[in-house]
């Protein structure tokens, strides 16, 4: 601490090149801080702001080296004014880079040390040890990884997900769409399913809740989006931004498990389907709890369902004609290009297909 005020500083070293370390970290930045209510705007003078209040503004941008704003963290008193430094350094070693974030002259609005200790233990501190211990990372890392996919290693699986084309491949022939045919996929991902889909010639919609999967399902699909024959909306499955009676189909693959209320999202689906529409569903199979189809911290925070039970979800939500049907992976997969060694992940008792009507 000096005359000016308090510095906070908090670090981590990447294994990434600076140039990367600095795209990844702004890219990261604006997301999250877009999720707690900041708009952040990259590059030289851009802004960062909350409702209508500028809260900081860009004063310096050195691509892979530093990023320096200013910073008003009061609207009740926008003279005071900090400033933060974010830095990107080469390691000693070489290997990776060095990102460290500073607030300069943060304290002056609380003055008093000891209130000053206890802003960094209750809101500093204490959130980090809570984002590292077991319940927050692993639903980090479920969110990230599977429940609401997002960033770089999200999208590059999920713009070409190999191991899901087996479960598409039944899913479509399950359909046999036709150019006739209107087309929802709840849970679009990265839009690789309705890329195959729309092979049939049929028209299609789909929803996501991760802003990245949407922006990516619209990117990989951008001609039958300008088309006409596509169109992706951010939604939840238990809230379908569509009118009654809408589509003649229906599909859903690595979504269920993840539902905190199936039979809501299945009432929604019925609704948005006109009489006689048809349902797939990839179920989750409580044999899959555990293996690579299923890992922790996924496993652990996933709902399974046997047989009878899926079928069961169903009826309650109102479908009248339900059945549940195993099918084989393994043709589907070396259909898929999956690599031999793991073929026998889908081999064995078959995979479970909900089929409603």
């Amino acid at each position: 601490m000096d005359d000016t005020g308090t510095t906070v500083r908090v670090g981590i070293d990447s294994t990434l090149a600076p140039l990367m370390a600095f795209e990844v970290f702004a890219e990261e930045l604006a997301s999250a801080l877009a999720g707690q209510g900041l708009s952040f705007e990259a590059g030289m003078d851009g802004l960062v702001t909350q409702g209508t209040f500028e809260v900081g503004r860009i004063i310096s941008w050195q691509p892979g080296e530093l990023i320096r704003l200013t910073w008003h963290q009061a609207d009740w008193n926008p003279e005071e004014i900090t400033e933060i430094e974010v830095r990107f350094e080469v390691m000693a070693n070489g290997n990776g880079t060095r990102v460290t974030l500073e607030h300069h002259g943060w304290s002056g609005l609380i003055g008093d040390s000891t209130e000053v200790l206890g802003w960094f233990a209750g809101e500093v501190a204490a959130p980090f040890l809570r984002a590292t211990a077991p319940m927050d990372i692993g639903n980090w890392l479920t969110d990230r990884r599977a429940r609401r996919p997002s960033g770089v290693q999200a999208r590059a699986v999920y713009r070409a997900p190999t191991y899901h084309y087996p479960n598409f491949k039944v899913i479509l022939a399950e359909l046999a769409l036709t150019p006739d045919d209107d087309l929802i996929e709840i849970g679009c991902g990265g839009g690789a399913f309705l890329k195959d889909a729309l092979t049939s010639g049929c028209h299609a919609a789909a929803i996501d809740h991760s802003p990245d999967m949407v922006r990516l399902a619209s990117e990989v699909n951008q001609n039958a989006v300008a088309q006409g024959r596509l169109a992706i909306h951010q939604a939840s499955a238990d809230h379908l931004p569509f009118p009654d009676a809408t589509f003649t189909c229906a599909a859903m693959t690595g979504v269920l498990g993840f539902l905190p209320d199936p039979v809501a999202a299945l009432r929604e689906i019925r609704r948005v389907l006109v009489r006689g529409g048809r349902l797939v569903v990839l179920g989750s199979d409580p044999a899959w709890r555990g293996t690579p189809a299923a890992p922790e911290p996924m496993a652990s925070r996933l709902r399974f369902y046997d047989d009878d039970e899926l079928r069961q979800l169903a009826l309650d939500a109102g479908f009248v004609s339900v059945q549940v049907v195993r099918r084989d992976l393994e043709p589907f997969a070396r259909q898929s290009g999956v690599p031999d060694e793991d073929l026998p992940l889908f081999s064995g008792s078959g995979s479970p297909f909900l089929l409603a009507r």
